[in-house]
């Protein structure tokens, strides 16, 4: 029987030494697959988790790109009616002759002309008034697009009957019908129907003042086409098919001769680079928030995979012993993260699809076409791919220091190894990548290289500060003396910087989310608040402007005759920069060593004399001079407002030449002040002394306060009737419409930018669930020393709360450096911080934290210590 069992021992190790003497096969492919598959199956919680964190990044994405592309071939599909004709000139002046001369040189099929300005429309059966936008019609304009109305078909510009088209939204407010009057000011029109659509015009424009069309044969007979109303005049022309492209050929020919006069030349590519490019910076931003999301998913992933890695060393360790390599070891959790990752994608995308159906909807007010919902395969796949490549470049850091570990190591050691991954060319060569393709997305979306490096340069800050804060919480606390602290809060505190925690990751994921939303809410705040004292405590809530001279005392009578409060009123006139210390406007904007912006080199200043500085009104440099005159030697001294100095970057003694209708005054600059802008009254950007504009052409403007909706109504009615050319603007209607638009957008942006809060809360999910087993083991020991399963509950819900309140404190702190430099630099508003606001933002980041915290540990307090060491085993 022994030789038996040797006669078999030796049989056996013969057949090992064959076996061991054969070439040995390398696993292929389908083995690594296998074995991934294998190990997923363990860790299908984990790896969704995983797959969570980027479904939001791309579902933004997806969303803003295939929601951008949409537009665009609309845009190009549609362009023609954007602008409704050709070509479109506009003055503010009736075209002289030379004009005409030049219009007659374009060889179009055909022109129409257009004057548009704002009035007050009264309403005689309504006894009510409202400020419009009225436009008199004269041609066939528009030729593309269309001029949807109620009836459908309806026309005014060759109307030989006083008729009028309102929009829609004003014969709600009234409660109009057809065949009601409305009176513009001398003449009363008859309403012939609504307006609905106009070509290149979102819903939102007339917000402000409604539109009404009027036939131009009518214009004359209101009076308000004589001096002092502010008109612009437009031509349009359309070229026939066959030589179109000729005639915007000539246009361009004398671009510069018009423009040279005054006036604007609009072609159809013109408006549509200019919607464009308005459209552009808006989705841009929504881009960029979506890559924000999908930044911080990446992010999550990666710390998720490097904790997921820790409970898989002894799978690694096992695969190295049996000769696997390296490269194999990592191949198999690279196929796993693959997978997962473009499950994840997929999943977004198909978000991402469902958000895109809806944004047109959301976007409708304010786009100048229509959008129909059209899926775009390219920006969807680009999307896709992008997202796939950029987080599973992110999980393939913690990936790559296995490529260096021994079996022995593996088998002793973590597979982390901070020093090593730092020196690996693979590891930097990937990080660079990953650099490489943020730089490249964010030029993409923001078309602009100064704008893209602004954007990066404070999410990287953002990001470094928050995980500044979350190593400055692990070390203050490690230093802390706890042994003070009650039972449950010591623990609690211990574990946030215990060995394995995730702080510095969920600070940095949450705070994230908190400072992107509050950034948006602040800046709008702080918008919405420049009009907030309106009506309050005696403000000014309606301002009447267009006042003539010979009109001012009777304007002035008639408020005293309702018993209201009135400021004093204030001239305007008008007047154009010619020069700033001897250089033109377009010398200004092409020097290189004075940075002045565009729009206040060319637009038309509004200013006016007087001999004092208002209340509301702060001298912050030079002294004010309260009279001059023009027969005084040397220039005129003037205080110029403080956003104009920082606009045409202004110093005291600067000269400067303004175009006064066609009189150039030379001025300096002797003081600067700063308005009140929140303060409903007339504010002027240049204010002349006494003495020296009292001649020029101007009008006036007043403000007052009517302490009820009846006493507006009363006086805006009156002052219609006696007066048809004076405008009474009803600031609270402004207001009310400017929220509506703010509230619009807010929606919009805040909805995009929730998407950054969602991937804080998966990637704390993925973090507790990755390091569940971690604290599984802690809750068996604390069990063990005798905690109850409400301590530990106790434990783990303080744990959170304080993420989340630090979180919520450090993204709120960022938000409002953040706006403070938007409300500053972009807006040219004062910054605005709504404390309970702040504080409910806080409360909020700080209760998610902790129900999404609790949600994802639940069973692990009710587990008795004997369960927890039977599973441990």
């Amino acid at each position: 029987m022994t030789d038996s069992l040797g006669t078999r021992a030796a049989r056996s190790q013969d057949r090992s030494e064959m076996r061991a003497s054969r070439p040995r096969s390398q696993p292929g492919l389908s083995w690594l697959f296998i074995m991934a598959w294998r190990d997923m199956r363990r860790a299908k919680r984990h790896l969704a988790l995983f797959a969570l964190a980027v479904v939001s990044g791309i579902a933004a994405l997806v969303a803003i790109s295939s929601f951008r592309a949409n537009l665009e071939s609309e845009m190009d599909r549609q362009s023609r009616g954007l602008l409704g004709a050709d070509v479109a000139y506009d003055d503010r002046e009736p075209f002289d002759a030379r004009a005409l001369a030049l219009f007659n040189l374009m060889g179009a099929e055909e022109t129409a002309r257009q004057v548009k300005f704002r009035t007050m429309a009264y309403f005689p059966t309504k006894s009510n008034t409202r400020i419009v936008r009225a436009q008199a019609m004269e041609g066939g304009f528009p030729w593309y697009g269309s001029l949807d109305t109620r009836p459908a078909g309806l026309r005014v510009a060759d109307s030989e009957e006083p008729i009028a088209l309102i929009e829609d939204s004003l014969m709600l407010q009234f409660d109009l019908k057809v065949g009601d009057p409305i009176k513009i000011g001398e003449l009363t029109f008859t309403i012939a129907g609504e307006l609905l659509k106009m070509p290149g015009e979102g819903a939102f424009t007339g917000s402000f003042a409604p539109r009404v069309l009027i036939p131009l044969k009518f214009l004359s007979a209101t009076g308000l086409d004589r001096f002092g109303s502010r008109l612009r005049y437009f031509h349009y022309q359309k070229f026939s098919d066959t030589t179109g492209g000729q005639g915007v050929e000539v246009v361009e020919r004398y671009r510069d001769d018009l423009e040279a006069m005054g006036i604007d030349v609009d072609t159809v590519e013109d408006q549509r680079r200019q919607i464009g490019r308005t459209l552009d910076s808006t989705n841009g931003f929504l881009s960029m928030i979506g890559f924000v999301a999908l930044l911080l998913g990446g992010v999550s992933i990666a710390g998720a995979v490097q904790v997921y890695l820790k409970s898989k060393t002894a799978s690694v360790a096992t695969l190295r012993c049996l000769g696997a390599s390296a490269r194999q070891s990592i191949a198999i959790y690279c196929i796993q993260i693959s997978i997962v990752g473009l499950l994840g994608c997929l999943t977004g995308a198909l978000l991402g699809v469902a958000i895109q159906t809806s944004l047109p909807e959301l976007m409708k007010p304010f786009l100048p076409l229509e959008l129909p919902v059209r899926i775009s395969w390219p920006s969807i796949f680009g999307s896709l791919l992008f997202g796939w490549l950029f987080t599973s470049l992110f999980a393939l850091l913690p990936l790559l220091p296995l490529r260096r570990i021994s079996p022995l190591r593996a088998i002793r050691a973590s597979v982390e190894s901070a020093v090593e991954a730092w020196r690996d060319r693979a590891f930097l060569f990937t990080l660079g990548g990953l650099l490489l393709m943020g730089c490249l997305f964010t030029i993409t979306q923001t078309q602009n290289l100064l704008q893209a490096a602004s954007f990066l340069g404070g999410i990287a800050v953002a990001i470094v500060l928050l995980a500044l804060v979350g190593w400055l919480l692990r070390f203050v606390l490690r230093r802390l003396s706890l042994d003070r602290f009650p039972y449950v809060w010591k623990q609690a505190l211990a574990n946030l910087y215990r060995p394995e925690n995730r702080t510095t990751m969920q600070v940095v994921t949450l705070g994230m989310g908190a400072f992107l939303v509050f950034s948006i809410y602040v800046s709008e705040q702080s918008l919405l608040r420049q009009g907030d004292l309106a009506g309050r405590d005696g403000q000014p809530n309606v301002i009447l402007f267009d006042i003539q001279p010979d009109q001012l005392e009777g304007v002035l009578n008639t408020i005293e005759e309702l018993d209201l409060n009135t400021i004093k009123p204030e001239a305007i006139v008008t007047m154009r920069l010619q020069s700033l210390n001897g250089l033109s406007p377009t010398q200004l904007i092409e020097d290189p060593e004075r940075e002045v912006e565009r729009w206040a080199t060319r637009r038309e200043y509004r200013s006016t004399y007087r001999d004092f500085v208002r209340e509301d009104e702060e001298l912050i440099a030079g002294e004010f001079t309260p009279s001059a005159s023009l027969d005084d030697e040397g220039p005129i001294p003037v205080s110029v407002e403080q956003r104009i100095v920082d606009a045409l970057d202004l110093k005291l003694g600067d000269r400067i030449v303004w175009d006064v209708q066609g009189l150039p005054i030379e001025t300096e600059v002797t003081s600067i002040r700063k308005v009140d802008w929140r303060q409903m009254k007339p504010n002027f950007f240049v204010v002349f002394p006494a003495g020296v504009l009292e001649a020029a052409p101007a009008f006036f403007v007043t403000a007052a306060h009517a302490p009820n909706r009846e006493s507006l109504v009363g006086l805006q009615t009156e002052v219609v009737k006696r007066y048809p050319n004076v405008a009474a603007v009803n600031l609270t209607m402004i207001l009310e419409s400017l929220e509506e638009i703010f509230d619009r957008i807010g929606f919009v942006i805040r909805f995009m930018a929730s998407f950054t809060i969602l991937t804080g809360l998966v990637a704390l999910m993925a973090s507790v669930n990755a390091s569940r087993y971690q604290r599984s083991r802690e809750s068996s020991l604390l069990r063990t020393l005798g905690a109850s399963a409400k301590q530990i509950r106790g434990i783990m819900g303080v744990e959170y709360a304080l993420v989340g309140i630090i979180a919520g404190l450090a993204g709120v702190a960022l938000s409002v450096v953040a706006g403070w430099a938007l409300t500053r630099f972009v807006f040219r508003v004062d910054l605005y911080l709504p404390w309970q606001g702040t504080i409910v933002t806080v409360l909020i980041v700080a209760s998610l934290t902790l129900l999404t915290g609790l949600l994802n540990s639940l069973g692990i307090a009710r587990r008795s210590p004997l369960e927890s060491i039977r599973s441990e085993s």
